[in-house]
């Protein structure tokens, strides 16, 4: 998609002018390598009373254009800064000649943001009432009253949730990216290739070496684990010696006193057999996830995902049998040949199964995955998807479950959101830190990613694993730790 900008301020950056473009155009890719027919102007200038000033057209494949620009002041609920209104007055006018083209305003206004209930959170803690912050989202993000209400409900939730989390708590995360197979929405790094499987013994000999030295620098810095989490790929994946000699890593080198949980991304139902959730289980986890993303066997076929609708129900009736505080289960909406009918359906299984914690996902077509936009998964408006992610929202509500962590992603079908819906006491503080950035949390393996975060919550410190088994494998092992130290001292 072809998007010309011109901007005569020190606001803003191309980067936000093509994540506008994605309210309307989620399929799109920059800059000129897109098959789509539309193209977009903005500009953004100061006029010469010092009003900020901006306008976006967009040019249709007939050649028609539609536009709206703004040559006042917006009226913030909160006091804003000139980027902020700079922000608002670009956004607000992409809406309007989105609104125009399409005949519709998307649900999450101009937010384009990963994080958008860390809005929310941010104004409700400092003494903002709710009606405020209802305005603040619905008049100066043009957020919809549905996605409003989610948003302060999930705060709410978020902040009792991290009520008890001091600066000295932090997360560990363990990843573990091998899967069986891949499925064709996935865009994680996950490896199914047979000669990256020959590197697991490897891998893992690694990986229990980093937990060895993460377990000291949490020691050395004073941190105190609240949440262990294993994710992947498929952990499951993994032989039983393999996964034993992780639990026993992490046993023996993570101070586990203060672990309020212990999490095992299980994901693919036909890795979980009975014996094998008894070996997770006697591990140490205490939480499990079992993932069908749908219980349609038309709609698993659709997403290449190589498990059937029976393996799932199998190894959820076993994983409830082990014992676990907590099994979570994630559902995808808008993916191919699903229905809202099918999608119903799948809400209604799980929900059955008595699943404590439930993760609703909006399909996100990501250049890594293998669907494309020529599966016929993208529209602008995502009907069905916006219709399935509100159905879920509205029945897990009656049946007791409520929101307690929202995150969102570029190239969403609606434009949509993933939302964690949990039964009381049942949430994962896991993911609220590690999606809030409110905690620091280190993380092991492939991948994964440190996120060091100072006392105050204001400096936030990325170090990142390498993504591919090979270069993990060569990487020097005491790499990062100088920065950590670095970072750690500069907060002192």
């Amino acid at each position: 998609m072809r998007v010309n900008v011109i901007n005569k301020t020190e606001f803003l950056n191309e980067y936000h002018f093509r994540s506008l473009c994605l309210l309307y155009f989620p399929q799109a890719k920059f800059p000129t390598n897109d098959p789509s027919p539309y193209s977009a102007d903005f500009t953004l200038e100061r006029l010469p009373d010092g009003t900020l000033y901006a306008s976006a057209f967009l040019h249709s494949p007939q050649g028609e254009s539609f536009g709206e620009s703004y040559e006042k002041d917006i009226v913030f609920t909160v006091p804003a800064d000139d980027e902020s209104i700079a922000a608002a007055i670009t956004g607000k006018a992409m809406l309007n000649a989105g609104k125009k083209l399409f005949g519709f305003v998307p649900p999450w206004g101009y937010l384009t943001g990963l994080r958008p209930v860390k809005r929310a959170r941010y104004y409700l803690e400092r003494g903002f009432g709710e009606n405020r912050v209802t305005r603040l989202f619905t008049n100066d993000y043009d957020v919809s009253e549905e996605k409003t209400r989610l948003s302060i409900a999930t705060a709410r939730k978020e902040t009792e949730m991290l009520s008890g989390i001091t600066p000295e708590h932090c997360g560990v995360y363990i990843s573990v990216p091998f899967c069986p197979t891949r499925c064709d929405y996935c865009s994680f790094v996950s490896y199914s290739n047979k000669k990256l499987f020959s590197l697991i013994p490897q891998y893992v000999e690694r990986l229990c070496r980093d937990i060895e030295r993460t377990g000291d620098i949490i020691r050395k810095t004073g941190f105190v684990p609240k949440a262990v989490y294993i994710g992947g790929g498929t952990p499951s994946f993994l032989s039983d010696g393999q996964l034993c000699d992780i639990f026993r890593a992490i046993e023996k080198n993570i101070p586990m006193s203060q672990v309020t949980e212990y999490s095992f991304e299980g994901g693919r139902p036909d890795t979980l057999t009975p014996p094998k959730l008894a070996l997770i289980r006697a591990g140490g986890p205490d939480r499990i996830s079992v993932n069908p993303q749908s219980t349609c066997q038309c709609v698993l076929d659709a997403i290449g995902r190589k498990h059937t609708v029976e393996q799932f129900f199998q190894s959820a009736e076993a994983a409830a049998k082990c014992g676990f505080a907590t099994i979570n289960t994630d559902l995808i909406a808008g993916l191919p040949r699903d229905t809202r009918e099918t999608f119903a359906k799948t809400l209604e299984d799980v929900m059955a199964l008595g699943f404590e914690n439930i993760t609703v996902h909006t399909l996100s077509i990501k250049n890594a995955s293998e669907i494309k936009n020529d599966n016929g998964v993208f529209d602008p408006v995502g009907e069905l998807a916006r219709n399935c992610v509100s159905y879920a929202g509205e029945t897990l509500g009656a049946h007791g479950y409520a929101p307690y962590y929202l995150y969102r992603q570029k190239r969403t079908v609606g434009n949509g959101e993933n939302t964690g819906f949990s039964l009381a006491g049942h949430e994962s503080v896991y993911n609220v830190m590690m999606m809030e950035e409110s905690s620091t949390v280190f993380a092991c393996g492939a991948g994964a990613i440190t996120k060091l975060v100072s006392p105050d919550g204001e400096k936030i410190c990325r170090i990142a694993f390498p993504k591919y088994p090979y270069e993990y494998l060569e990487r020097e092992e005491n790499v990062g730790e100088d920065a950590i130290r670095r970072f750690f001292e500069k907060q002192r």
